[in-house]
């Protein structure tokens, strides 16, 4: 009995081994590529999800939270760089984007993008216009973001590792308070953190 006992507990080990590597969502299930989810505040007090607004009434469209408590925003769709499962790993490259079309800046999709650094507010925003699936050069480097652990749920950040020759300016994202516009951008791993997690939509 006690042999029979054994590999199914060594089972059970490796079966719990490997899901603390998923990102969960707010119902405990791991996050896929075939289901659309809210990114929303771990700290639900603060404000709402994410949303696409216009900065300096330019495109492509960036990357704002809602000020609104309880505004879930705009459902996202992640891509990883491998198709063999449609499972979520932390600390994994991936892809992220709105699952909306706007007439606003039609000719730009909805893929995240980090921008290049603002020149007045020396800050780099996450806007759209990138895409998906694309990877192993510099020129898609900054479509590329990952969620990491961060206490009891998960942060975003930029720190790609599909181009084996680039040398990114790794960071967390948070949000960049404006004239009361709360836009997301790139901070440093030493500034303050934004905790989100994942809803289903």
């Amino acid at each position: 009995m006690k042999f029979l006992l054994f590999p199914i507990f060594l089972s059970i080990i490796t079966i719990s081994a490997a899901q603390n590597f998923y990102v969960l969502d707010t119902d405990g299930e791991p996050i896929t590529t075939d289901r659309q989810y809210y990114i929303v505040p771990g700290n639900t007090d603060v404000a709402g999800g994410f949303t696409l607004a216009g900065r300096n009434g330019s495109c492509p469209l960036n990357i704002a939270q809602s000020s609104q408590l309880g505004d879930s925003g705009i459902p996202v769709t992640f891509t990883r760089v491998s198709q063999d499962t449609v499972t979520i790993n932390y600390d994994e490259d991936v892809n992220i984007a709105f699952s909306t079309s706007t007439a606003t800046c039609e000719q730009f999709s909805t893929v995240w993008r980090l921008a290049e650094a603002d020149e007045v507010f020396n800050r780099a925003y996450v806007s759209t216009g990138g895409y998906t699936g694309v990877s192993g050069n510099q020129e898609s480097l900054n479509f590329w973001f990952r969620i990491e652990r961060h206490m009891e749920v998960y942060r975003l950040a930029f720190c790609p590792t599909v181009c084996h020759d680039c040398n990114p300016t790794c960071g967390l994202l948070n949000v960049d308070i404006v004239e009361e516009q709360r836009w997301l951008s790139l901070f440093r791993y030493d500034e303050s953190v934004l905790p989100v997690q994942f809803r289903k939509a």
